[in-house]
């Protein structure tokens, strides 16, 4: 049986672009050679074609594009405008090691407190593999539980998952919209009002971005095809972006994790609103050992890079901060630079 063909009309919007650029880097490799005028000059060259080809993309690619999260990759960056504007990197040890010293005392007295969140990922260490998404999201939760007992009252920290981004606008100047999912958002606000979320989870927009803050983090999914964790930044850029706009936040803040791996996200929206600039942290990641009398894998307060508290330290800092501008903190300082997408 023969396989069906698919026509330039079929393509989406992202497709047509990639289609695009291939195009345009064959042509641009393409070294054309001087015929002499008494040779007859071929009907249709190759070249021919290909400009006939680019032509006809092109007049295609100026339609709108509806595009969900799931769906972007570099070039859908490209399109919406959205750069890096730097990377964030850890201060050295030494400053890095009280602020962690610091982290750990916070909300001891807590269910969710550092001594606790040390426990309880040392055992899904010892009992769960990390192989899949339950998992990761078992390792997620537990950063997120000691968060909330690090928040000082009257703030309180409340957890909604899997949150619906309805469809929005990325570029005023273009009619393309993007939507989808979000796997984290960490909503603070007074206690009072917080409770009455727990009832009914707030809805995003800017009446509710008026009295709450709002963190949001992304989980990279498991795949067949073997991704580095920043391999993930395209859909969980467009993620932040929405949430952002939905709420009429020109700042933002968020994670994408694995749950062992962290990336902390800062992206500013452009003030005439047709793009977006983003920070990314350098990858975070903390580690176990393994047990002197057995197999168990430990978590220890090690005050460094692979030390869990920060992680959970970052997180509680930089949730209630999510609106605010980022120029630097006790975490990380700016390091502008880094170039393209």
């Amino acid at each position: 049986m023969s396989s069906k063909k698919r026509k330039i009309s079929g393509l989406s919007g992202l497709e047509l672009d990639l289609a695009l650029t291939q195009l345009r880097k064959l042509r641009s490799s393409v070294i054309v050679e001087e015929v002499p005028e008494s040779d007859p000059a071929p009907a249709d060259t190759f070249t021919d074609q290909l400009d006939s080809m680019i032509a006809t993309l092109e007049s295609r690619t100026n339609s709108p594009l509806s595009l969900s999260f799931s769906a972007a990759d570099d070039t859908a960056l490209e399109r919406f405008n959205i750069v890096r504007k730097g990377l964030l990197y850890l201060h050295p040890e030494d400053t890095l090691r009280d602020a962690i010293i610091t982290s750990r005392i916070v909300g001891s007295d807590k269910l969710w407190s550092n001594d606790n969140m040390y426990k309880h990922l040392a055992f899904l260490a010892s009992s769960f593999t990390d192989k899949n998404e339950i998992s990761s999201r078992m390792v997620i939760d537990t950063f997120f539980f000691r968060s909330t007992a690090m928040v000082p009252p009257p703030q309180k920290v409340i957890v909604m998952l899997e949150n619906q981004i309805s469809t929005v606008y990325p570029r005023l100047s273009k009619m393309d919209t993007i939507s989808g999912i979000v796997d984290y958002t960490a909503v603070v606000a007074n206690s009072t009002i917080a409770e009455n979320y727990i009832r009914i989870p707030p809805t995003l927009n800017q009446r509710y971005g008026g009295e709450m803050i709002a963190f949001f983090a992304a989980e990279a999914k498991a795949s067949t095809i073997a991704v580095p964790l920043e391999g993930h930044l395209p859909q969980v850029l467009l993620e932040f972006v929405a949430c952002a706009k939905h709420l009429g936040k020109s700042h933002i803040r968020g994670a994408l994790t694995t749950g062992i791996k962290w990336h902390f996200i800062v992206v500013d929206l452009d003030a005439d609103g047709d793009g977006a600039e983003y920070w990314v942290s350098e990858l975070i990641e903390w580690k176990t050992k393994r047990s002197s009398t057995s197999r168990e894998r430990l978590v220890e307060g090690t005050s460094d890079e692979s030390d869990p508290a920060l992680i959970a330290g970052i997180l509680s800092s930089w949730i209630p901060e999510s609106f605010a501008e980022f120029i630097g903190d006790k975490w990380f300082f700016q390091q502008p630079g880094g170039g393209g997408v």
